[in-house]
């Protein structure tokens, strides 16, 4: 792969109430047109903004999300603030099928300065951090804004760059928008329920924090936007990291943690329906049937829902990114410390069907790739899964992926980051031990490690999950790592996240490096064959 075109955005100069210039990319798309969109937030009063919704951060902002477009060749077309009085920040973005974007995240801005709002279904802030859910059109316009939150502290508390991984929205054909996180009803003063409608599978919150899934209609306003609101988890803790609608709006599948021994499973169908004897977590991945996709009649039905990740001694496993083929077969990927993570047996095509040296105690994070096929029960719906590289026998090195995406070849292609040095990719006719350092292809665009203490990474794994075929590594000589993953419609990736690096690679850059030194800033980068 090259460089079609890569770009830092960031500032130089701290908002009135900021102490530094620290600015970060948590997701991408890509539109019908080749167009790239990123969210993420920023601490920084000089933005490279262009045709501004909101062309500067609110009075008192300690941290405002921000939205940019890019043309296919790395042009800026619009890049906006979005935020209240406190803090926002954007986790989620996805195109709109007519054009434009929904960016999905959470804030802390209230009354006194609130998140901007339009046609909403939640006019403020119930909580201390409520979710938001904000639609532009092409231009960069504002078309539907609303707050989504109860009285507890939404979104996980924390405004960092590491708090929500994977891509928390979704949008079908007709242009609903789908969305999972985390809910609660802790906080202070009256109670008031993350809401939920009234054909919702699980309607209460069941243990401390939970996942959720939420549709919402944004060319409707008000309570009708909301079409369909539901809690999913167990008497433990939950969180929804991404989310994945067909373009029908038929079938929708959700990611994420738990560590709740009883998390909604479907006894008669799921990889696993019961959770390990002890354990720290696991990943889940769980896929609803709409009959009526956009009506408030709608049905829902729950036809798959797994646990994912290992079961002896005590694993530490989650599932950050996923996405559906256009077979409807899910692809999911995470970390994971479990040696006995699920795997087809030896006979069975993988790139890495062992990782022996895995121990959650011990051990440091290993990215996996899984297919999942909702249609088939127990073993079988396990299509393929394979290990990726970079695990350690200790603490140090150690690799995980966020973002998964599905080309229209089939080709799957991961991001996320590693602190491990390269080993050269060598094809087997059998499946192999997963090596201790991260695998990158003969054609990489790097295939070194930059020296940081984490390098941004890239992975492509064939249709059948039988050949890695490519990995690069990506950054600069200091810490770099992949948040966003997106594909076009050419199969051009692009994909974005954070560097502290000042020759963080780039081409035709909208910004060159903003002059920051020791401040993080976002990167946006594009590749094609």
């Amino acid at each position: 792969m090259q460089l079609i075109f890569s770009t830092y955005l960031g500032g130089s100069t701290p908002c009135a109430t900021c102490t530094t210039a620290h600015t970060f990319a948590q997701n991408t798309a890509s539109d019908s047109q080749g167009n790239t969109y990123v969210t993420g937030a920023t601490e920084v009063l000089d933005l490279p903004v262009l045709n501004a919704a909101q062309p500067q951060p609110q009075a008192n902002s300690t941290l405002s999300a921000f939205v940019a477009k890019f043309d296919p060749t790395g042009t800026l077309l619009w890049c906006t603030y979005l935020g209240g009085d406190n803090q926002s920040m954007g986790t989620g973005i996805a195109a709109m099928p007519g054009g434009g974007v929904v960016v999905v995240g959470f804030t802390s801005s209230d009354s006194s300065g609130p998140f901007p709002t339009m046609n909403p279904y939640q006019v403020g802030n119930n909580g201390q951090t409520d979710y938001f859910v904000t639609v532009f059109d092409s231009n960069g316009n504002i078309l539907y804004s609303t707050y989504l939150g109860g009285s507890g502290v939404e979104g996980d508390a924390g405004f960092t760059d590491d708090n929500s991984n994977g891509n928390n929205v979704s949008v079908d054909a007709q242009g609903l928008v789908y969305i999972t996180g985390v809910a609660n009803m802790s906080g202070s003063g009256p109670v008031i329920n993350f809401p939920t409608t009234i054909n919702a599978i699980q309607p209460n919150l069941a243990g401390g924090t939970d996942a959720f899934l939420a549709i919402i209609d944004p060319s409707q306003s008000g309570f009708s936007s909301l079409v369909y609101s539901s809690f999913l988890g167990g008497t433990g803790n939950e969180k929804g990291h991404a989310i994945t609608a067909n373009t029908a709006g038929t079938l929708i599948a959700v990611a994420g943690y738990t560590n709740s021994s009883d998390f909604p499973t479907t006894s008669s169908n799921a990889y696993r329906s019961t959770p390990p004897p002890s354990f720290k977590s696991n990943g889940f991945i769980a896929q609803f049937a709409s009959s009526l996709p956009g009506s408030l009649s709608s049905q829902y039905t729950m036809g798959y829902s797994t646990y994912l990740g290992g079961v002896a001694n005590d694993p530490r496993d989650d599932t950050y990114g996923i996405t559906m083929d256009s077979s409807g077969l899910i692809v999911a990927t995470g970390r994971t410390q479990s040696a006995d993570f699920p795997m087809l047996d030896s006979s069975q095509p993988s790139i890495y069907n062992s990782a022996p040296y895995l121990n959650p105690k011990t051990s440091n994070d290993e990215p996996y790739v899984v297919k999942i096929n909702p249609s088939l029960s127990g073993a079988a719906s396990l299509v393929y899964a394979t290990f990726l590289g970079s695990g350690s026998t200790s603490g140090g090195g150690g690799a995980f992926c966020t973002g998964v995406v599905v080309d229209s070849q089939g080709n799957v292609y991961v991001g996320g980051e590693t602190s491990s040095q390269g080993v050269l990719y060598i094809p087997s006719s059998v499946p192999a031990v997963a090596p201790q350092l991260l695998p990158y292809t003969q054609d990489a665009l790097f295939p070194v490690y930059q020296r940081g203490q984490f390098d941004a990474i890239l992975m492509q794994v064939s249709p059948d999950g039988t050949t890695l075929a490519y990995s690069t590594f990506l950054g600069g000589t200091n810490s770099d790592r992949t948040y966003g993953l997106a594909v076009d419609p050419s199969g051009n990736i692009a994909i974005s996240g954070l560097t502290f690096s000042n020759n963080f690679p780039v081409k035709n850059p909208a910004q060159p490096w903003p002059n920051n030194p020791g401040n993080q800033n976002a990167f946006v980068t594009k590749l094609g064959r």
